[in-house]
């Protein structure tokens, strides 16, 4: 990848700091996980003025569907962890249930573009989130997605396999830093 553009992933915006996830601890994810950049290179980030979590990120050539056009399974598997992730962020360790994603228009690989997810709603263990991906400038939007997440059971997140355990112990280690 293009030097300015990994430096570009990895500078935060203005208002923005890193996001401390605790699924970013496993190595091999298939969305955020592809250390080659050949699927899908991303950062994410915070946004401090309301905790939204924000994603910059470039489809590799892995993601492609129609010629030179990343596959919409791949734009919805971004919007999935993502969505998922501003729950995470939020502190309810999810995992889907349901997704909706409405496509826009077709995008462009190594093209440079934004994620951006919140929790829009909570009631017991169903968490509400949405999701857009557009492009650096914002004007273009690629697709966007409404999700239902249900919090799992933190002591159950453990018996998952020794990996769930990398998450666990990274989520009890953000809950019990404290808050700056």
């Amino acid at each position: 990848m293009d030097p300015k553009n990994i430096q570009w992933l990895e500078t935060p915006d203005p208002g923005c700091t890193p996001a401390e996830l605790p699924f970013l601890a496993l190595e091999d994810t298939f969305v955020s996980g592809d250390r080659s950049d050949h699927r899908l290179s991303i950062r994410y980030y915070r946004r401090n003025e309301d905790g939204a979590l924000i994603g910059k990120v470039f489809f590799g050539p892995g993601t492609q569907g129609p010629p030179d056009h990343a596959h919409g399974g791949s734009m919805a598997a971004l919007l999935d962890e993502a969505m998922g992730g501003a729950a995470w962020l939020a502190g309810h360790p999810v995992v889907a249930a349901q997704l909706n994603i409405k496509f826009s228009t077709m995008l462009p690989l190594e093209t440079p573009c934004l994620v951006e997810a919140e929790v829009v709603g909570v009631e017991g263990r169903k968490i509400r989130t949405r999701g857009v991906l557009r492009d650096m400038s914002g004007q273009n939007t690629f697709c966007e997605g409404e999700a239902l997440f249900i919090t799992l059971d933190k002591g159950k997140i453990g018996q998952l396999s020794a990996k769930a355990q990398i998450i666990v112990d990274r989520m009890r280690q953000k809950n019990s830093d404290p808050k700056p």
